[in-house]
């Protein structure tokens, strides 16, 4: 067993996942205006702020013990101003159900460069 290696502890902020708020609530279309907006920084925090709680729970999942969650959550994050800039008003889709639809694939993708680059520099 001694070749075996163990993999790094995955750290969660377990006050984090928690969360405030119900992490299903919709998110008001008008604050997603807002968010479009030239001077909608504020608004895109909030946002942010709202969604925090499903960015962390998705980049565990995503992560499964082979990424590091933080790497993924970031990833998240970058993904919600993407999903503020292609998400349209006028969706069916609730504004929620969009953006962590969204941050998943692109957590998704990051993680499988994340690990064609191991193996890439592990075959080097």
């Amino acid at each position: 067993m001694q070749g075996k290696q163990d993999k790094p502890a995955i750290h969660l902020d377990y006050a984090s996942l928690g969360g405030t708020g119900t992490p299903d609530a919709e998110i008001d279309r008008a604050l997603v205006k807002k968010a479009k907006g030239l001077f909608g920084k504020q608004a895109r925090e909030e946002i942010l702020q709202m969604v925090d709680h499903n960015l962390r729970i998705v980049a565990a999942e995503v992560a499964q013990r082979q990424i590091n969650p933080e790497l993924l959550y970031r990833v998240g994050i970058e993904a919600v101003g993407e999903a503020i800039k292609a998400y349209k008003l006028k969706q069916e889709e609730e504004f929620r159900k969009f953006v962590i639809a969204f941050a998943r694939q692109s957590m998704f993708l990051a993680k499988g460069k994340m690990a064609r680059s191991k193996t890439d520099s592990a075959s080097s």
